[in-house]
């Protein structure tokens, strides 16, 4: 390899974690709040992704150990951050006085995975709670059709789908209400389940998802020129105020349409646990699957669904499935008091 093959290596490197930790950097600062910085935030772990090639490479070329070291620099926040999630967790104690609780979180994307393919993961899984987003009337009605499954059902589909939700139970409903948490907003809807004897809160959630404001210029280059999330901040700030006022077990499920990087995923996990965190393995990313807006996506690049469940409950596992499409991914997550 020339000397000069090597420099450019090595000057690739250098400029890849310096930009890296500078953004880290900037994201401990107010400037976070920037819709820049947050609309970048977002992929987080997609900026990671050059580490795999660009580190060994300068470490292969590189002469100094200073410049070792630092190229290193993202790999240990790297670890940080995400580390955790690709480490085996312990066992979670079970006992007879312990109940399970099997949750599932499905955005149905207006029934385009197709009503059979809907039909046949819920079956299979088997969960015995599941939350639905984006439900319509035609999905609404195949759905009754598990009702040897799921006895217990709160179906509020609308005509285009796309504020509908509903819930399918193996346990007591004993409440069931919609409203949307901003004035024409999905529906959102509050469940009180009776799991024997116990009774437990579920916020089948629909945030709506942050604006792109977009520049073109050009026939082909499309340049982003805001982040507007304004109407999920007030989406969000309803939500919360809810759980401050729920007792008992409570779980909020759904599409949430925001990453473990938003301000509002930090007020949600100060007040629940996230079971994907708690019980999952890898980044979880749940959106999109195998497509956006008719363009081939080959994986999954958000985490956007959630279970969420109070300090009174514990996660022993959770998981993504590996099919759902063509949107979202469905989130499974086993749960004991």
């Amino acid at each position: 390899m020339s000397r000069r093959l090597r420099g450019l290596i090595v000057a690739a490197g250098n400029t890849y974690v310096a930009l890296l930790l500078f953004f880290l950097l900037l994201r401990s600062t107010p400037l976070r709040e920037h819709w820049c910085l947050r609309l970048v935030a977002d992929f987080l772990p997609l900026l990671f992704a050059p580490l795999v090639v660009l580190v060994p490479a300068t470490l292969l070329c590189a002469r100094s150990k200073l410049v070792r070291c630092f190229v290193c620099l993202p790999c240990l926040v790297f670890a940080l951050l995400y580390g955790p999630l690709f480490l085996p967790h312990p066992p979670v104690a079970s006992s007879s006085s312990q109940w399970g609780l099997s949750v599932m979180s499905y955005n149905v994307n207006r029934g385009a995975p197709g009503l059979d393919n809907i039909l046949e993961i819920i079956e299979s899984e088997a969960a015995d709670v599941v939350a639905l987003q984006e439900v319509t009337p035609q999905v609404a009605q195949a759905l009754s059709g598990l009702s040897e499954l799921y006895p217990y059902m709160g179906l509020h589909p609308t005509l285009d789908g796309y504020a509908g939700c509903g819930v399918l139970s193996r346990f007591p409903i004993l409440d069931d209400e919609t409203f949307p948490l901003v004035e024409g907003t999905h529906l959102h809807q509050r469940v009180l389940l009776d799991i024997d004897g116990q009774s437990v809160h579920l916020l089948n959630v629909h945030l709506q998802p942050p604006h792109l404001q977009a520049l073109r210029m050009g026939s082909r280059l499309i340049v982003p020129a805001g982040y507007d999330t304004s109407i999920q901040d007030g989406e969000l700030e309803r939500l919360l105020a809810e759980l401050d006022l729920l007792e008992g077990g409570v779980l909020v499920v759904g599409d949430l349409n925001m990453t473990d990087q938003s301000p509002g995923y930090g007020e949600l996990t100060r007040r629940l646990v996230d079971s994907h965190r708690e019980a999952g393995w890898g980044f979880g990313h749940t959106f999109p699957d195998l497509e956006i807006r008719s363009a081939p996506i080959p994986f999954t690049v958000v985490r956007i669904d959630y279970i969420f469940h109070s300090q009174d409950m514990a996660a022993y596992r959770s998981y993504v499935g590996d099919r759902g499409g063509p949107d979202h991914r469905f989130l499974v997550a086993d749960l004991s008091f």
